[in-house]
């Protein structure tokens, strides 16, 4: 549970910081979930776009035993002495967050005081998000 007291587990970070700083602790969360997947002799793949390319990073993860599906800065789908580079993508990710910023402006800009009425207002949200795919499914 986080500061609220809420089961929703979030990490904000200001707009101008570095997001590939958020990588690492983000992998030894989940490293619980990952490891029955290694074991089973499977290797998990962090996707993530052009924004992620550091050698460094690239590293980290390969450390975790996790493949780094990461698109490489001002490189297409090229062939290059027999590494594929991968092209770039539009991730599933970064659509609901621009759905999420479109319908619920209250989430793009925290204009609440207390992190508890923002993190309240983005698990309404999601469900709201989430109910709606249903419903979709289901009719």
């Amino acid at each position: 549970m986080d500061k609220a007291g809420s089961p929703l587990q979030v990490t904000a970070t200001g707009a101008d910081g570095d997001e590939r700083l958020q990588v690492v602790p983000l992998i030894k969360k989940i490293r619980g979930l990952i490891k029955p997947v290694i074991n089973q002799g499977k290797t998990p793949i962090f996707e993530a776009d052009k924004g992620y390319d550091s050698q460094n990073l690239r590293l980290q993860i390969l450390s975790y035993k996790i493949f780094p599906m990461i698109s490489y800065r001002k490189i297409g789908t090229k062939v290059k002495n027999g590494i594929i580079y991968l092209d770039k993508n539009r991730w599933v990710v970064e659509r609901a967050i621009a759905w999420l910023q479109r319908k619920f402006r209250r989430i793009a800009t925290r204009w609440e005081r207390k992190w508890k009425y923002w993190l309240g207002f983005l698990g309404m949200s999601l469900i709201k998000f989430w109910a709606d795919k249903i419903l979709r499914l289901l009719g």
